[in-house]
């Protein structure tokens, strides 16, 4: 008897072998635009296939008369629509994946303009891609005899959609160009490059120009493009309006806290960097709205404070600063010794490193005051915005150094006990 063996999956396994391996490269990434678009038709085909078939049915079923014709006229016609658009997709498609290159000087000035363009273009393309789908599906349904795309293009309501549509689109491209060329134009002079030293109240001033503009053109931009495509936007209004007098009621201490900042930063008050001390708090400013302004003390605590609870800015970075030194001596030494050590200890200080920062000689202003224990002798130091801390303890160390070489004392504070004294003058014994 004989033995017959049974080869049937391993045919078919042979057969779909070739198809599997073009649906594992159907998943890579194509490397040209003939690949591309067989990579697209083995994504889709079955959907088309499923649509033909029944769109067949339907036109044999509909006018079998001329069904043969009409099928084969329709098929070339809208494979050509397909592969067309096919086409189209594909270009848009690499051309998002490539995405926006700028020159490095370019990009050196404008370092966020590259980034900006690259968010922006695959909008504008994926637009230009639901454009030509749309198209496609109505070259597709006039070709079967579905729906008459190029008459309902020419006729009364086909015109209005595409007026309405480009005015939309025309809108929005310009509103993204509006800001992209002010959002770099407020970057090129925030940038230090080229030598321009950009000052912190105008980084401050242009930061706030930039979030205050983006806000208007977002706003006008949607009120003109609802206006472009046929919505009324008088209700709106009227109701912006109306909510804006409800929210102007229950919000007064916001516009307080937007007037108020609006004229602090008109006055140069404070900028980002400075050491102010605003509404009880001292601290340095590191960030700056139009409506707060935020610090952080030197424990690094950071603190936001309404500008409506700001009644006195006190700026210790404006021109230029003075270290105040009240010394104090004991009651026996002598003032003039005391005011030439003072004077050597500053000359010493501006020799050093810290002497950039000193931009004016030793104020000596005396004695001012007639302590306890101490008499205390002042003098200031001139220095630049910022360098009065830095420069008052050095100038510390170096006195408490030369008093010290010079046995002046500095005292600290005593207490004397007093016991009484009996009728001879003398003291009563310690018991």
């Amino acid at each position: 008897m004989r033995r017959t063996e049974y080869r049937g999956p391993g045919r078919a396994e042979a057969f779909h072998q070739p198809l599997r391996r073009f649906q594992r490269r159907a998943g890579r990434k194509p490397e040209g635009v003939v690949s591309g678009v067989l990579v697209f038709l083995a994504q889709t085909w079955h959907l088309v296939a499923i649509v033909y078939v029944a769109a067949l049915v339907l036109v044999w079923w509909s006018r079998p008369a001329d069904s043969l014709g009409f099928m084969m006229a329709a098929t070339l016609r809208s494979a050509l629509a397909v592969l067309a658009g096919a086409l189209v997709m594909i270009l848009i498609s690499r051309a998002m994946s490539r995405g926006v290159r700028l020159p490095d000087t370019t990009r050196a000035r404008l370092p966020m303009l590259e980034t900006r363009l690259n968010a922006l273009a695959p909008n504008l393309l994926n637009a230009l891609r639901i454009v030509v789908l749309i198209v496609i599906l109505g070259l597709v349904a006039e070709t079967w005899g579905v729906f008459d795309f190029r008459g309902w293009l020419s006729g009364e309501a086909g015109v209005a959609v595409v007026q309405a549509a480009l005015s939309a689109a025309l809108i929005l491209l310009f509103a993204g160009l509006v800001w992209l060329a002010v959002s770099s134009w407020i970057e090129y002079k925030l940038n230090p490059t080229g030598g321009r030293i950009v000052s912190a109240r105008t980084g401050t001033l242009l930061s706030l120009l930039r979030n205050a503009f983006t806000v208007v053109v977002v706003v006008m931009t949607a009120m003109l493009t609802l206006s472009a495509i046929g919505v009324n936007i008088a209700p709106l209004l009227a109701g912006a309006g109306v909510v804006g007098l409800a929210v102007g009621f229950g919000a007064q201490k916001l516009v307080q806290d937007i007037i108020t900042g609006a004229f602090i930063q008109f006055e140069n008050a404070m900028n980002t960097g400075d050491v102010v001390s605003a509404g009880g708090i001292s601290g340095v400013v590191e960030k700056l709205t139009i409506r707060s302004v935020g610090l952080r003390d030197v424990s690094g605590t950071y603190h936001l404070i309404p500008f409506s609870s700001v009644d006195v800015v006190s700026n210790m970075m404006k021109d230029f600063a003075y270290h105040v030194a009240d010394i104090g001596v004991a009651y026996r030494e002598d003032t003039t010794q005391v005011k030439a050590l003072m004077e050597e200890a500053f000359q010493e200080l501006r020799a050093g490193e810290l002497g950039a920062g000193i931009i004016g000689p030793l104020d000596m202003q005396g004695v001012t005051q007639l302590g306890d224990s101490a008499v205390t002798v002042r003098a200031r130091i001139k220095t630049l915005p910022g360098k009065q801390w830095a420069v008052g303890r050095a100038f510390s160390e170096i006195v408490k150094r030369r008093f010290d070489a010079a046995g002046v004392e500095m005292p600290f504070p005593h207490m004397t006990l007093y016991f009484g004294e009996d009728k001879d003058g003398g003291a009563p014994p310690l018991r």
